[in-house]
């Protein structure tokens, strides 16, 4: 488990230096300064937006991740996720009377980031999610009804027993 762990975590750093750094981080700079795009897209909030996802949840959550704080990374990943689909319906809306190619695929990537966190979080914490679900199945076979039928044993049958035996 330790060494998918940490070939995930290297694919993950890799993804995050090309898509977090490059795309997520100078693409929407270079949109906004560089004088590719018309200034309404140029000075749309949706580009500040933008950035600012792409260094809090691909930048410090891959940090997170490294400090192997695996659920605080999955949820800057996760909330990632909901803002780039947010970015992605609002292009949409841009982009819809534009002739222009819409940038959804520099700002999406972050799902296979969320799915690669979501990975490393269910492999790091698989025995502990194992226990919990075998105590939760021996909770439920102590609680059963006897298959012959028969005085079931609760807690007030022992009492009433014991009342019995000491008369």
């Amino acid at each position: 488990m330790k060494i998918a762990i940490n070939i995930l975590k290297a694919f993950e750093i890799i993804l995050t230096a090309i898509w977090g750094v490059i795309f997520g981080i100078l693409t929407p700079l270079s949109l906004m300064y560089g004088g590719i795009v018309a200034d309404e897209i140029a000075q749309h909030y949706i580009l500040k937006i933008w950035l600012l996802n792409s260094i809090v949840c691909y930048l410090i959550g891959t940090i997170v991740v490294m400090l192997k704080h695996y659920k605080t990374a999955l949820c800057f990943h996760g909330a990632g996720l909901i803002v780039s689909i947010f970015i992605y319906g609002v292009f949409q809306n841009i982009y819809k009377e534009i002739e222009a190619q819409n940038p959804a695929q520099l700002y999406m990537p972050v799902i296979f980031i969320t799915l690669i966190t979501l990975a490393i979080t269910v492999m790091a914490n698989y025995k502990k999610i194992t226990e919990r679900l075998s105590a939760v199945n021996n909770k439920k076979y102590e609680a059963a009804p006897s298959v012959l039928g028969g005085e079931q044993y609760t807690d007030n049958n022992k009492e009433q027993k014991k009342k019995g035996r000491k008369k």
